[in-house]
């Protein structure tokens, strides 16, 4: 039993595709794509066309056809020609009728054509007017760019057209002596990237700092893991990381683990790095869509998010002046009591 009918599948089916991108359109765009899914077509108009030998009527009235014996009198004709003459004259008369009768009808009679009334519509205009398209202005400079909803359709489509893509999967199995040693080379292939990993402990973050080339790392800002960003703080802020160009920061909102490498790719892995090589997970590379839309909201919540080490020259010197207002603060309090 089919409850949907094809029409309500293929409204239903764009308002989800708008939706995936967190886009929401209203009934009239619906009903203005569902009207009209191709561009509009030319349109012709039939008109009557005035016939070339109309101007020759109403300026001259042209001589009918005369047979020859018309011209030299019928008896004259028929002494000097005879019957066979006459049936040879019958026959050309009616062969010069045939061919005047056909050259007036071209000539003189009505005929019709089709003229181009609207041109066609061409595929930009029609998605401009479909709102998907839309004329940015920029001074005196004009060009196209996308609205909302064309890009929440365009980004449902390289999602669902990335399926086909030769996605590699890799495999971390635990107890596998191999599984660790393959996440480190996938971080080293990163280069200059980010690393987003929730729960990553202090042992993760020396891998990292001594064998990658990793210049940013996010985790969790949840209260139960202050410990760890305490002692991860420490070992950043000290002096023999000094050349390591290398950033740490902190955030409630983070949860899942991602790679973003140098060249553009993004991975996410099943679990975090204390627990690769004892569970089972995998490290898989995300296709074009998806890819684009977690770096962007990747590099969102590192703009985001709270400074864990190495603190800035800045930072320090403000700490440094606090602890001594807060010295000079007590010994204050300390005259004062004596007093």
């Amino acid at each position: 039993m089919n409850i949907l009918s094809d029409e309500q599948y293929r409204l239903l089916a764009f308002v989800a595709a708008c939706n995936r991108s967190s886009y929401y359109p209203t009934s009239e765009q619906v009903m203005l794509w569902h009207q009209n899914p191709e561009p509009r077509e030319a349109e012709y108009r039939t008109v009557e066309v005035r016939p070339f030998g109309a101007s020759l009527v109403d300026n001259f009235n042209p001589p009918g056809f005369v047979g020859v014996s018309n011209v030299l009198g019928t008896e004259i004709f028929e002494q000097i020609m005879g019957d066979q003459a006459r049936r040879m004259q019958g026959h050309l008369s009616g062969l010069a009728s045939q061919t005047l009768g056909s050259i007036a009808d071209r000539a003189f009679g009505a005929t019709t054509r089709r003229e181009l009334a609207k041109r066609a519509e061409t595929v930009i205009e029609h998605l401009i007017r479909l709102s998907w398209l839309e004329v940015s202005r920029s001074g005196s400079a004009e060009g196209l760019r996308l609205t909302e909803l064309g890009t929440a359709l365009l980004r449902d489509h390289e999602f669902e057209s990335v399926v086909q893509e030769d996605v590699s999967v890799v495999v971390l199995e635990s107890q596998d002596p191999l599984a660790y040693p393959l996440l480190v080379s996938h971080l080293v292939d990163a280069g200059e990237g980010l690393l987003i990993d929730a729960y990553l402990k202090l042992d993760g973050l020396h891998m990292v700092v001594t064998t990658t080339r990793l210049t940013r790392l996010l985790v969790s800002a949840n209260p139960r893991n202050e410990s760890q960003l305490a002692a991860m703080q420490t070992y950043l802020d000290s002096d023999s990381l000094a050349r390591r160009d290398i950033e740490m920061r902190a955030s409630t909102e983070v949860h899942d683990r991602i790679l973003l490498a140098e060249d553009g790719q993004v991975r996410t892995l099943g679990t975090s790095l204390n627990s690769v090589g004892t569970n089972t997970t995998v490290l898989t590379p995300m296709p074009a869509g998806v890819r684009e839309f977690l770096r962007g909201n990747c590099e969102r919540l590192w703009a985001e998010a709270t400074l864990v080490g190495p603190q800035t020259v800045a930072e320090v010197e403000s700490e440094d002046q606090t602890d001594d207002d807060e010295t000079e603060s007590d010994a204050e309090a300390d005259t004062a009591n004596d007093d």
